[in-house]
This record gives C-alpha cells, sequence and structure tokens, in this order.
C-alpha cells in the first residue's frame, strides 16, 4: 500500500450518547484524549490530512485537537470531496489508540474513490481492495482506557504535545 497521507475518523453518532457522556476518541489516557495520541501518531507517520464525521455536540472540542486544516463534519458531501482521491485513505471506524504491538485489526486503508462509492451504496466497511493495518488498539469502553493507561503508564512515552 502506498503510503497514507489522509485519515477518517469515526466518530460515535451525538445521539446514541448519554447526555452527560462523551465519544471513547475524546476519552482521556495520562489526561490526554486519545485522539490527540492518535493525531500525533499520523502525523509522525505522515499523514497531512484528517477527516472526522462528527455531529455538532462535539465538533467544537474534535477540532480542537486536529490541525487547523483538518475537516470535522457529518455532511455527505464534505466527506466525498475528502474521498476524491484514488490515493489509500486511513479509517478508523472506532476509537482507537496507537500501539505498535497491536496487529490488523478492524482499522482499514482504503483508495478515497473506492470508500467513496462503496460508501455510497451500501454504508459498510466491507470495502473491496481495503487492506487492514495494523498498529492500533480498539478502545470499548472505560474498561479498555483504563488497561491502555496501565500500558503506557509503564513505558517511557511521552504525552503528545500541546495536549
Amino acid at each position: 500500500m502506498n503510503r497514507l497521507e489522509r485519515a477518517i475518523f469515526i466518530l460515535e453518532e451525538d445521539a446514541s450518547l448519554a447526555k452527560d457522556a462523551k465519544p471513547l476518541i475524546l476519552e482521556a489516557v495520562l489526561t490526554r484524549p486519545v485522539l490527540a495520541w492518535a493525531v500525533e501518531r499520523l502525523r509522525s507517520d505522515g499523514v497531512r490530512r484528517f477527516f472526522a464525521v462528527c455531529g455538532p455536540r462535539f465538533s467544537g472540542e474534535v477540532a480542537g485537537l486536529l490541525p487547523p486544516e483538518a475537516v470535522v463534519s457529518e455532511c455527505w458531501t464534505d466527506l466525498e470531496a475528502f474521498l476524491d482521491t484514488g490515493e489509500p485513505v486511513l479509517v478508523l471506524p472506532w476509537a482507537a489508540f496507537p500501539m505498535a504491538e497491536a496487529g490488523p485489526g478492524f482499522a482499514y486503508a482504503a483508495p478515497g474513490r473506492e470508500l467513496r462509492e462503496t460508501w455510497r451504496t451500501r454504508m459498510t466497511n466491507q470495502v473491496q481492495g481495503a487492506e487492514l493495518v495494523p498498529g492500533w488498539l480498539p478502545v470499548y469502553g472505560p474498561e479498555t482506557l483504563a488497561e491502555i493507561e496501565t500500558l503506557v503508564r509503564g513505558r517511557d512515552i511521552d504525552c503528545p504535545e500541546g495536549h
């Protein structure tokens, strides 16, 4: 697969979260949101363009953790424009923490136009030509966050800058 230069984060829908809850990707590991860790990792890997599928309730918080040129939207036309490329795009369809030893799982990459066409006709993660991307540990809930925090605390890892 070509080098990844684009990434999409798909957050939980606002309506699916309790009034006092927030998306798992905005929860903290060592006082830093999971999203901050993910962006730091992706930027160091060469990703330069980001898109977050996010409703209005958390769009400000998400935008504050992404580079200024990133797009935060739940509008299909915005996502369609972002996917107008033949280059591979990383898709994180759930909150994920970057961890080198995590094997391939649910994170995947596929050409942008392939994603666009597949999602246009049937909203699925079963995209022809997609490749699983290792290095992402899915965050399923508070218990997973606690486990990740224990792992990270035991390593000599710096928190992402500026967060």
